[in-house]
Formats: C-alpha cells, sequence, structure tokens
C-alpha cells in the first residue's frame, strides 16, 4: 500500500473528491491532508504565508472536521527553519504550547515540525500528538534518521537531495522501518547552495519582518536551473512509473508537495498519475501541479524518461557528481527534451530574472554613496 499526503486547498468539496479517489484504488490511498493556518500569533511554516491560500480560522477547523468526518488526517505544519528563538522565551513557549493544544482539542493529531526544541516541547505537553520531521530538518543519513527516532518522531521525510541514493534510503529504512516519506515532485536543483539560506528566508518572511528584498533566492533558483538544458535532470523529482523504486526499498509514504500551487492547479489529475504510476505527457506539470509557474519551463516528454533512473537504483555509486564528465544527465535530456526550445527559454529567463531582481539595484551605489565614500577620510593606524 502507498500512502500519500497532499496540500491543503481547505475546500469541503476536495475533501470529497479525495475520499471518492481512495475509494477507487486499492493499492494507493491519501492518508493525510498538510497546511496551516494564516491568522494568529504564530503562523511561520516553510513557505511564506503570503503564498499560501488565505483562510479564517472558521474555514480552517471546519476543514479539518470534515477531513477527519472521511477518514483523511490533518498534518499542520509548524516548520520553519527558524523561529528567531521564539521557542526560547517563555512568552513564545507558552504561545507555541497554547497552538499546538488549541490544534489537537479540534482535531489535529499530526504536526510537521522542524525544530528538536518544540519536538521536546510537544513529546512532554501533549504526548499524543504524533510527530513527522520536516524535510527542512534535512535528514540525509541514517545516523540523523536516528536521532528523530529517539526524539519520539513517527514519520519523517527525506531531504529531497539524496532523493536518487538509494544506499543511503535503504540505510535509513533499516533505522525507521516504515516510517519514512519522500516528496515525489520537489522542483530544487540537487544540493543547492541557496537551500538551507532560502529556508530561513521563508521562515523570518512568515513572520512578517520588512523586507525591501523578497526575490533574491527565488530569481536566483531560477537562474541556476536556467544554466544548462540538463538541470531539470537533475532536479529532485520522482516520476510516477518510478515509484517502484522506492517500494523496493521499504518506504511507503509519498509526499505531493505544493501549497503555494494547490489553488491554481489540478491536484487530482496529479495524484491519477501517482496512483496509475503511469503518466503520458509533460513531466513539469506534474511538478507544479499544472498550476503557472512561470513563462521559461520546456517540455519534459515523461515517456521518453524510462529508464533514467534504473542505473541509480541497481549502481548504488554510480553518481558520482562529477557532472563535467559523466554527462549522463546531458544525453537523456537529449532524448525528452527539444534541446534548442530549451536553450532559447533558458536565455530569456536569465535575461528576465537578471532584469527583475530586486537586489542588483538595491546593492548598487548610488552617485550620491560614490560622493560619499570618496570624501571620507581612513585611518588604518594601530592603536597600541
Amino acid at each position: 500500500m502507498k500512502y500519500f499526503s497532499v496540500p491543503a486547498d481547505f475546500k469541503d468539496e476536495s475533501i470529497d473528491k479525495l475520499a471518492y479517489l481512495n475509494s477507487q484504488y486499492k493499492d494507493s490511498k491519501v492518508i493525510e491532508v498538510y497546511g496551516q493556518k494564516t491568522e494568529g500569533n504564530i503562523i511561520n511554516s516553510g513557505r511564506m504565508v503570503d503564498t499560501l491560500p488565505q483562510i479564517t480560522d472558521e474555514q480552517f477547523y471546519s476543514y479539518i472536521r470534515k477531513a477527519n468526518e472521511k477518514g483523511i488526517n490533518f498534518n499542520y505544519t509548524l516548520n520553519p527553519s527558524c523561529f528567531g528563538n521564539l521557542e526560547f522565551r517563555e512568552q513564545g513557549i507558552q504561545e507555541i504550547r497554547s497552538l499546538i493544544t488549541q490544534l489537537e482539542e479540534r482535531g489535529v493529531h499530526c504536526l510537521t515540525l522542524s525544530s528538536p526544541a518544540i519536538m521536546e516541547l510537544c513529546k512532554k505537553f501533549n504526548p499524543h500528538v504524533k510527530i513527522k520531521a520536516s524535510a527542512i530538518c534535512e535528514i540525509n543519513s541514517p545516523m540523523k534518521s536516528l536521532f528523530y527516532k529517539e526524539l519520539g518522531v513517527k514519520r519523517i521525510v527525506l531531504d529531497p537531495d539524496i532523493t536518487r541514493d538509494f544506499g543511503k534510503i535503504k540505510n535509513i529504512c533499516r533505522v525507521m522501518g516504515d516510517g519514512v516519506e519522500v516528496i515525489i515532485n520537489n522542483v530544487c536543483l540537487r544540493n543547492c547552495a541557496y537551500k538551507m539560506f532560502h529556508y530561513n528566508h521563508e521562515a523570518h518572511c512568515s513572520r512578517g519582518e520588512m523586507q525591501e528584498v523578497r526575490d533574491f533566492f527565488t530569481n536566483r533558483c531560477s537562474m541556476q536551473k536556467a544554466k544548462r538544458v540538463e538541470n531539470v535532470m537533475k532536479l529532485n523529482w520522482i516520476r510516477p512509473e518510478d515509484l517502484k523504486f522506492y517500494e523496493a526499498c521499504g518506504i511507503k509514504y509519498f509526499k505531493i508537495q505544493g501549497r503555494q500551487n494547490v489553488l491554481e492547479g489540478d491536484l487530482f489529475k496529479v495524484l491519477e498519475a501517482y496512483f496509475e504510476q503511469n503518466y503520458t505527457g509533460n513531466l513539469y506539470d506534474l511538478i507544479t501541479l499544472f498550476a503557472p509557474y512561470n513563462s521559461f519551463q520546456c517540455y519534459i516528454d515523461n515517456k521518453k524518461l524510462d529508464g533514467f533512473l534504473d542505473v541509480f537504483y541497481e549502481n548504488e555509486k554510480f553518481c558520482t557528481e562529477k557532472c563535467d564528465s559523466c554527462n549522463y544527465c546531458r544525453k537523456f535530456s537529449e532524448k525528452c527534451i527539444d534541446i534548442e526550445t530549451a536553450e532559447n527559454l533558458n536565455e530569456s529567463a536569465k535575461k528576465f530574472f537578471g532584469s527583475i531582481d530586486t537586489y542588483k539595484k538595491i546593492k548598487k551605489p548610488s552617485a550620491h554613496d560614490l560622493m560619499n565614500l570618496q570624501n571620507m577620510e581612513f585611518n588604518f593606524d594601530i592603536q597600541e
């Protein structure tokens, strides 16, 4: 049996659709929807709040009741990479405890957390709430998974960067048993150097802090992907046809991300593809939930990717990340992508995201700043 965790759109009719979909398949089932409140003192999570479905508390709790009635759990995402030390101040601790208790009383029995400190709080004061460790914890080794298991975590979401490292996945499953979950439509470039900084940026945007620059990471992520056509092969996605490899490792839980896309996309079409383990079309549509992403995404023929993942599974040491000498991803991209079209799109993407980049504009000194700099006197004498 494959169990799926999907983003909440907070529409009651969507719960009915999910329940119907569950009734049509014997070996696949949506067991939980996940999301968060957008009203209240603590609304931090792994996403900027203003990109999420905006709901009232009444809508939020109504949706939870509906989900529970249909046998679908609600998993609350309290998973920013940083709380600004809120969890280490008495008032903050009380606010967090109050929120978790309120959620539990209103039917939320599962939390996705990123902070070990809050996991300790939850374990002590709300021991019946099941904890899932967020992908933001970057769990990428058996040792790290054991740490969270001993902390009382029932399920972990793997660091997307090890999605194709089947040796590590198998060893982590040996530690966690069937309590391992993998994201199947991750859009991030493998081992992106911006990732942790991007997580922190999202966390502080969620607290409503004033920022003159909010697009630094989204622009640079987009430009980084556009450097080479084959970079689309290095995103951490999993095709519907390739779920079998993860099941063979011992994974039963699969997560579809996209809380920011769920209102404009088609979650149910994505679910059908993964339930069927078969899809004919553009892989990018599954990655983005069929929602508008940007104008520079090339068409990736999903069926022409057959066989791409086999070598990663069969030879656990296949990928050395020496891309310049390997060219495996480049060769496969030539099979499933129109290279000329993709290169033109990449050039347009780099120009566009470079032109709208707020940080480039704000970091450039004005004529006034340059004049002041020239007029300043510096004293480099060392004082005893």
